[in-house]
This record gives C-alpha cells, sequence and structure tokens, in this order.
C-alpha cells in the first residue's frame, strides 16, 4: 500500500517535491500550506522570483552543481517539449566585474550552459574583468506555479490551503495518517517549534517588474556591491534587478533602491526602453521578496520522528534552503527527497524482518 505524504510548503520546492513523488509511484500526495499558488505575500516567496534558470554554484560545491545538473536537464525537457509549462530557451550575457578568488572558477558552467562562449576582453564594457554569453531557460513564474499545481491533480495528488502550522507535530497530529511529512518550508523551518533551524537567514530581493515584450535576452552584471539582472518571462514582462541584502527588513519597496535598478538595468540595456532612458520604463508593479538562505546550503536529509499524539512513528525528509536558487535547483533537490522517500521505505520494510529475527535469535538462545 502507499504510503501518505504530507508535504509542508506550497511553493517551487514543495510542488516540485510532490510532483516527482507522484510520478515516482507515491499515489496518496498532499500539498499543505498557508499560502498556494495565486496568492501574493511577503512571506511567499516562490511568486516573486524572476525567474531565470541559470546556476549558483560556486565551482567547488559539487553536490549543488549536480543537483543544477539535473534541473537543468528538466528545464531542457519542458522547453523542447512542455509549452504549457510556460518555460522557454532564452540567450543569456553574464558580465562580472571582480576577478575570480583564488581557487574559484566562475566560468565552470560552461559545462553546464549550451552555446557557452567568453566574451573577449576587447568587447568586454568598461570596469568589467570577465564575461560570456549562453543559452538556458527562462519562465513565467505565475504560469509555471499554476502548471505544477495542475501536474500534481492530474496524477492525483492534492495541494490544499492550510492555517499556519507552529511544528511538524502539528502536522501529523491534522493528518494522522501520515507516514512522511516532507519538510518544504522555506524560512519557515526557523519558525517550526521542532525544527528552529539557526542556520537560515533571509537575502531581501527589490525587483521592478515593467512591461518589455521586445526583450528576449537575459541580462547579468555583477560587482561587489551590486547585483543587477534582466529577465524575459516570456509573456511581455520583464523583470529588473535587484538586491541581495542579509540586513535589510523592509517589507516595503524602497524608491531609492528601485531608481537605482533601472538605471542600472538601462545601463546594462537601453533596448529596454527603446533607448529614450530611464523615464519610459513602462512599470507595472514594484517587487520585495525574501530568499531563504542557509549556511552549509540545501538541507536534504530525512529523520524518523514519533507522533506524540498516538506514538506512531513518521519519517520527516527535509527539503529547504534554497536562497536564490530554489526553481534553478527544483528539480535536482526534488528527485533528492524522493531518495530519501525511497530508503525511509526501505527501512521500513526491513525493521519489521529485523526485530522478528532478533526476537527468533534471544528466544533460540534463552531455551538452550
Amino acid at each position: 500500500m502507499s504510503p501518505t505524504i504530507v508535504v509542508l510548503g506550497a511553493g517551487v520546492s514543495g510542488l516540485t517535491t510532490a510532483v516527482c513523488l507522484l510520478k515516482a509511484g507515491y499515489k496518496d500526495v498532499t500539498v499543505i500550506g498557508q499560502y498556494i499558488p495565486g496568492d501574493i505575500a511577503v512571506e511567499y516567496t516562490s511568486p516573486w522570483a524572476g525567474a531565470s534558470i541559470l546556476s549558483f554554484a560556486s565551482s567547488q560545491d559539487t553536490r549543488l552543481i549536480a543537483i543544477d545538473t539535473e534541473s537543468h536537464k528538466v528545464f531542457s525537457h519542458l522547453a523542447d517539449h512542455v509549452p504549457e509549462s510556460s518555460v522557454i530557451h532564452c540567450p543569456g550575457i553574464q558580465i562580472c566585474d571582480e576577478e575570480d578568488v583564488p581557487g574559484e572558477d566562475k566560468q565552470w558552467v560552461r559545462r553546464l550552459y549550451p552555446n557557452f562562449a567568453e566574451i573577449p576582453k576587447h568587447a568586454l564594457p568598461e570596469g568589467a574583468q570577465s564575461g560570456y554569453t549562453f543559452d538556458t531557460w527562462t519562465l513565467s513564474v505565475p504560469a509555471y506555479l499554476k502548471w505544477l499545481v495542475g501536474q500534481i491533480t492530474e496524477l492525483g495528488g492534492r495541494v490544499l490551503r492550510e492555517n499556519r502550522v507552529d511544528s511538524i507535530q502539528q502536522v501529523v497530529e491534522n493528518y494522522p495518517n501520515a507516514d512522511l511529512v516532507i519538510n518544504c518550508t522555506g524560512f519557515g523551518a526557523s519558525k517550526l517549534i521542532d525544527v528552529r533551524d539557526t542556520n537560515l537567514y533571509t537575502l531581501r530581493g527589490q525587483t521592478v517588474l515593467v512591461d518589455a515584450p521586445h526583450i528576449r535576452r537575459q541580462y547579468y552584471r555583477d560587482s561587489a556591491h551590486t547585483f543587477t539582472y534582466i529577465i524575459p518571462r516570456g509573456d511581455g514582462s520583464v523583470i529588473c534587478g535587484g538586491t541581495l541584502d542579509a540586513v535589510n527588513k523592509d517589507l516595503n519597496p524602497d524608491p531609492a533602491i528601485a531608481e537605482s535598478i533601472l538605471e542600472r538595468c538601462y545601463a546594462l540595456c537601453p533596448e529596454l526602453t527603446f533607448n529614450k532612458g530611464v523615464k519610459a520604463f513602462k512599470i507595472i508593479s514594484h517587487n520585495v521578496g525574501f530568499r531563504p538562505a542557509r549556511k552549509g546550503g540545501i538541507r536534504l536529509e530525512k529523520e524518523t520522528r514519533v507522533n506524540a499524539a498516538t506514538g506512531k512513528r513518521f519519517t520527516v525528509v527535509h527539503n529547504y534552503g534554497h536562497s536564490s536558487y530554489g526553481y534553478q535547483s527544483s528539480w535536482g533537490s526534488a528527485q533528492r527527497a524522493v531518495k530519501l522517500v525511497q530508503e525511509a521505505q526501505l527501512l521500513a520494510k526491513l525493521l519489521p524482518t529485523i526485530y522478528s529475527y532478533g526476537a527468533c535469535s534471544m528466544t533460540f538462545e534463552g531455551s538452550s
């Protein structure tokens, strides 16, 4: 019989994990969240993403490189074969104003991105140290999240809005038949009273959504103090960003930051306003979201717990802490979460046999 699985968190990580579980043959999968796709709230991170499909992995981070590589394979398939997902091929330009630190190689992505090409030094903009062109993918966040929900329901799963839960224990009290809980709560894992992950912290991101359907390329320019990007969503809108701020906790857009973003984006791509200047941007919205960053990277591990109300053993699989790369790493992380579920299920099948063997051994030894 298929185990009962509850996925806590209806952001891109939770939804993608649910899809992977259902595709792996698990039939009783329910996603619950205080917020679900269609909702807009600062606490609900996923709707605020760009979302471009890149990799933020260090060249030394082999785990994240593997996760992103697996994710890229899925996004490539979606772009080629599943237009309703909204994922599209999109060429890009990356400009770096800082030299690599010793032991780091920012251009390791030559092994990951299609059509990677280094920009010659003489062709770089003033102040830049390196750069490259590449092809990856972008998507329309609202359409993509809606598509994920559709995949879950088509495969027999459910996505339910629930009141905020304060603990994993509360989940299993609300769903007493649960055999597994998948914790995809992002920064919320720091607030769950029986998790309290102190390695989590937020990175404030402020962006401006503009109307610019003629922009079909993604642009990035990184320096020691600024993080500038232009991401077309394929629906005519373009995300202009941004910030990566671990200190600022303001929930409201800062006009001065918005002005800086638009100035930097215009300098990077004047075609945004047909070379008519910063004042010519067609602004759709100003946005603020908080990325769930984590010291040590994504938490992907399992543990066995006991329901304090019933005494039933259950497994918790953690999949959170994706920082700025929630979409980019979503499929690779979800596939690893499924493997942890499979390991837990195998152990659950073996334990009765082990216990039975131990009991027989004790009886045999005691009667000799």
